[in-house]
């Protein structure tokens, strides 16, 4: 059986193509922009799923949505948002995926040490860090923190399809533990 994956953090990003003079922003209902916190205006108001940074370059970055979907509605949004306020003129944007971070449970706890003996790519130092870091290649540059306790984070998935990649790599991962250790 596979394991859940459940999906906590999506990150897309978008481009105004033009400058954004954030400093118009201070007052604005749904946006904070304080230099002393960051470079960079966030958005977050009753119609967003997340927060939007938004940068005077015309950079966007929509991060906390949990699906591709919500990312895309927030970035639209938010270039109607400054485009409506005057601050850039209109323009069709492309969001783009950057990050999917997800998390599960194999449902089961798990031997950390074999585990780490018995994979390529893997970083187990559990004096700085309780978990192996697994850096499966069928996941094109993504991580799988694997933790004593069965619970996994996936982070730096690129698209969605690496989700059931990622429920393989975690499914035959455990089968072949488990192998390993009825055989001993």
């Amino acid at each position: 059986m596979l394991p859940q994956l459940s999906i906590v953090n999506l990150v897309a990003t978008a481009e105004l193509r033009q400058f954004v003079d954030l400093e118009r922003l201070v007052e604005v209902h749904g946006f904070l922009y304080d230099t002393a916190i960051y470079r960079c205006a966030y958005l977050k108001d009753d119609k967003t799923k997340a927060k939007i940074s938004i940068f005077s370059t015309g950079k966007m970055i929509s991060f906390g949505t949990k699906s591709y979907e919500d990312a895309k509605h927030d970035l639209n949004y938010a270039a109607k948002r400054v485009a409506d306020l005057g601050l850039v003129t209109r323009v069709r944007i492309n969001a783009k995926l950057q990050n999917i971070v997800a998390t599960g449970d194999v449902g089961h706890t798990l031997d950390l040490e074999r585990l780490a003996l018995m994979l390529p790519n893997v970083t187990y130092e559990p004096e700085q860090f309780p978990g192996v870091i697994y850096h499966a290649k069928e996941l094109e540059g993504a991580s799988i923190l694997i933790f004593a306790s069965g619970k996994v984070v996936l982070a730096g998935l690129k698209r969605h399809g690496l989700m059931d990649v990622g429920k393989r790599v975690l499914t035959d991962l455990t089968q072949t533990l488990s192998t390993s250790i009825r055989a001993k």
